[in-house]
């Protein structure tokens, strides 16, 4: 045991340990309440699969292995004769509305992918060190590399926010993380590279249909070996990457079509637009990475002009993981409907490319250079620029204000009365409220209610920019000159609380 302690890298080691810390906290962030759009659905389907006795999850817009998690999960606890009942582990009242009455199920499925996001900083700190091991940089400089290109994941505001969510993404990661890792293996032709290969573009498929996770495998493959046996391993990575997504989504063996049109359902959504979340894709997700951590832009600025003044292994590394990050982003960038947490799978590749290609290209001469030691230095600075804002996380996460504003309704508003929410507000107990709940208030402006809820992730979106949004602005204006702002809560995302200005008539048959 001591002698498997001594072979721990310290700085492995402290990867590991800051990504947890920074992690762990928010896994119980707004509970009882879930606020986040698609984790309460993700878990419904998961405990049913398990209450049903299957592995098929029977809805296809996203693969199965995240609904095989929980159901996993949800058989586990009751295995031990923790009870999670099939409705009241997740009640949804709206979109980016629900309250669970198992907290520690839900808190054990959260751990699954912090866990998941440890392992995805691992691996990017792995597949570095062993890059610049195998090129002959000395030690301490390739340990350091290895860890700060792992540190620009650990510390991602990003990253660290969505791996608090039972949600794909963060699955994502470590499947592109896995791949990529893998791929560097096969250039070396290191044990188990195939295997790596194939569990991680398996679970790429399997977990949002990452199918650009396959090109960089393919890329090593092809630059690394050309004669039958490098055909025999293509093969077996191949098998073994496909049978991962059986398993994973059975349905496409059971049922290929529904699958498909899953699939298709998914592009067709993200193509046609979703209000308050389109257009402009590539100089948003280009701002999303400046926000979250600039350096990763500036690395893969740096790994292009690498691609030319390198050669060898570190060449072909870089080759690798451009043919996943150029495909990706392009991807990303065409589609009509963008969300930041779509960057999740991305930021593992952009972190490889920046361990590898700095400090090859800035490379430690083992002489007194002022300069290059001022550049690793102002490099590791940069890394953690990001740490003050992913330690911040659970205030927003949290998301008191929703347990300000539900608390001020149960104040004021008598029971039975129409009380209606926007998406993103807070859970109200439905047995003592009547509920008119819509995903925007701007649908439904005739709607007449003892209270109104307006949120920061629903309305907020248009009137935080009416030049885009004139018409959805206009009919927002035209809803609060009705009510009156009785309460506003900013603890998180602001919620904001509207009652008329006159009591409307029939007020009790309201919201039909």
């Amino acid at each position: 045991m001591r002698k498997a302690l001594r072979r721990i890298d310290p700085l492995a080691a402290a990867v590991a340990v800051l990504a947890l810390a920074l992690r762990a906290p928010l896994v119980v962030a707004a509970l009882p309440g879930v606020g986040n759009s698609d984790e309460p659905l993700n878990i419904s389907v998961g405990v049913r699969m398990a209450t049903d006795g299957t592995l098929d999850a029977h809805t296809y817009r996203y693969p199965g292995l995240l609904y095989e998690v929980i159901a996993g999960m949800t058989a586990a606890f009751r295995g031990v004769g923790i009870r999670v009942p099939a409705h009241g582990a997740m009640r949804i009242e709206n979109l980016g509305v629900a309250h669970t009455d198992s907290r520690a199920f839900v808190v054990a499925i959260r751990c699954v992918g912090v866990l998941a996001a440890v392992a995805t900083c691992l691996l990017v700190w792995a597949a570095v060190r062993e890059v610049h091991k195998a090129t002959g940089l000395p030690e301490r400089w390739g340990r350091v590399a290895a860890a700060v290109a792992a540190a620009t994941v650990v510390v991602s505001p990003l990253a660290t926010a969505n791996s608090a969510y039972a949600t794909p993404d963060v699955f994502g990661g470590l499947a592109v993380a896995l791949s990529l890792y893998g791929a560097t293996r096969v250039l070396r032709d290191a044990r188990y590279g195939d295997l790596l290969c194939g569990l991680g573009v398996g679970i790429a498929l399997g977990v949002k249909y990452l199918v650009a996770a396959a090109l960089p495998v393919l890329f090593a493959y092809a630059v690394s070996s050309r004669d039958r046996k490098g055909i025999i391993r293509l093969a077996k990575f191949a098998a073994l990457a496909a049978a991962v997504f059986v398993l994973t989504t059975p349905g496409i063996v059971t049922h290929p079509i529904a699958v498909i049109s899953g699939l298709r359902a998914e592009a067709v959504h993200y193509q046609d637009g979703h209000v308050g979340a389109q257009g402009g894709a590539p100089g948003y997700y280009l701002n999303a990475l400046l926000r979250d951590q600039p350096l990763l832009l500036g690395a893969a600025a740096v790994a292009a002009v690498a691609l030319f003044r390198t050669d060898g292994l570190i060449r072909r590394t870089l080759i690798v993981v451009f043919a996943y990050v150029i495909p990706q982003f392009l991807l990303l960038a065409v589609m009509t409907v963008r969300f930041d947490r779509n960057l999740v799978p991305l930021t593992p590749a952009l972190a490889v490319l920046a361990g590898v290609a700095v400090p090859a290209l800035f490379p430690d001469t083992g002489r007194r250079h002022t300069s290059r030691r001022a550049l690793a230095a102002l490099t590791v600075a940069a890394a953690f620029v990001p740490v003050v804002s992913a330690a911040g996380l659970y205030p927003r996460l949290d998301e008191h204000s929703r347990v300000q504003a539900a608390a001020w309704v149960a104040k004021h508003v008598p029971g039975h009365e129409p009380v209606a929410v926007e998406s993103y507000g807070p859970w109200l107990d439905p047995d003592r409220y009547r509920l008119v709940s819509f995903t925007f208030a701007a649908d439904k402006p005739a709607v007449q209610a003892r209270a109104l809820i307006l949120t920061e992730h629903a309305a907020g979106r248009f009137l935080a920019d009416p030049a885009h949004h004139a018409r959805e602005a206009a009919v927002y204006r035209a809803i609060m000159g009705r009510y009156r702002l009785a309460a506003r809560f900013t603890a998180g995302s602001w919620i904001e609380v509207f009652v008329p200005r006159e009591p409307p008539a029939g007020s009790r048959a309201a919201g039909r």
